[in-house]
């Protein structure tokens, strides 16, 4: 059965817990807290171990119909984990998901982690074998003019109290990214316990922060100062950031600048293009500098340099993604390497 995310807490209390559960989408923190509670309502009934399992281009398919159909030498219940990060099983993959679940385990729940699953694979026969035994999650962005209500109901989630131009800043600092927004949230929740939580002190938030973060390199590179970009880049690879957290910041708004330069046909943004855009305050003159600076056709090298560091970061290219990186933040920047 397809099963909203947002209903998840209503069929744990209505239903037993189904043999398998597949979690498809882009948001990985929507995905990874479904998975979390999946995990905690198995553990109450009894599944006490688990396996985790990656179906990469090695992996034996087999392999799983012998786990998932095997006792547990530890527990008479196991949780197995499958992620399939393409989200397509393959020939093979499908034959065994569809004929493991003509007859799954009762002792076993199989959870299933895909990315955004398309029309097609929807429609395969392994897809349809899955939503007919268990139930199947899809996962959606949540849209940007639904993302302050998010963000506040997080807030009171932490029993936080905080004003609504505070809740519009923080909204306006994650452009989207989930993960970015719990962070923030859980750090003014360390920084101003017990307090009203004003727009002042989600800026504070940052000054008063001794790490540079990815907001500050995005900034900073679209004003041109090179020097300290690369001081940033410095700090948040010693942090051990992970490399994907910058390329999204850089490529966010590389992809802004594009559409930008596109829509208004010169190096002058009319307001209802930067409205449009989500672009408010000082960062106006921020992507306005960085407009002037760069030409269409060095946009468009930009995010090409962009899908290579991504393919850096994967493994797909034997190059090193922080140097990839940090020549793209120099180019933004308007000082190649």
């Amino acid at each position: 059965m397809k099963l909203a995310p947002e209903q998840l807490d209503a069929h744990f209390k209505q239903h037993p817990l189904f043999p398998v559960y597949l979690l498809s989408g882009d948001e990985p923190l929507l995905v990874q807290e479904a998975g979390d509670k999946l995990r905690q309502t198995a553990r109450q009934a009894g599944y006490n171990e688990r396996e985790v399992l990656h179906a990469d281009n090695s992996f034996q398919w087999e392999g799983l119909l012998e786990r998932a159909n095997s006792m547990s030498l530890f527990s008479e219940k196991q949780i197995i984990e499958l992620h399939i990060p393409n989200g397509k099983p393959g020939t093979k993959g499908a034959e065994i998901l569809g004929l493991y679940l003509k007859s799954p385990s009762p002792d076993t729940l199989l959870l299933i982690f895909c990315p955004k699953l398309d029309s097609s694979s929807q429609k395969s026969k392994w897809f349809k074998s899955v939503d007919n035994a268990g139930a199947t999650l899809a996962f959606w962005p949540i849209e940007l003019e639904r993302l302050p209500a998010w963000v506040q109901a997080r807030c009171k989630q932490f029993s936080m109290d905080i004003t609504p131009d505070a809740v519009r800043l923080l909204t306006e600092r994650v452009e989207g990214n989930l993960l970015a927004a719990v962070q923030e949230i859980e750090k003014l929740k360390l920084l101003y316990p017990d307090q009203r939580i004003g727009e002042e002190d989600v800026i504070g938030s940052v000054a008063d922060n001794s790490r540079y973060d990815l907001f500050t390199l995005a900034d900073t590179a679209l004003k041109g100062d090179a020097g300290r970009c690369l001081k940033i880049l410095q700090g948040l690879r010693s942090e051990g950031l992970d490399a994907t957290l910058v390329l999204w910041a850089l490529s966010r708004d590389l992809r802004t600048l594009a559409s930008l330069n596109h829509e208004s046909g010169s190096g002058q943004v009319p307001e209802a293009l930067f409205k449009k855009h989500r672009i408010w305050g000082k960062r106006k003159a921020l992507i306005g500098q960085a407009l002037r600076r760069l030409p269409k056709s060095k946009l468009a090298s930009l995010l090409q340099r962009c899908g290579e560091a991504d393919q850096a970061i994967k493994g797909a290219k034997r190059l090193s993604p922080w140097i990839l990186l940090t020549d793209i933040a120099l180019e933004i920047a308007g000082k190649p390497r």
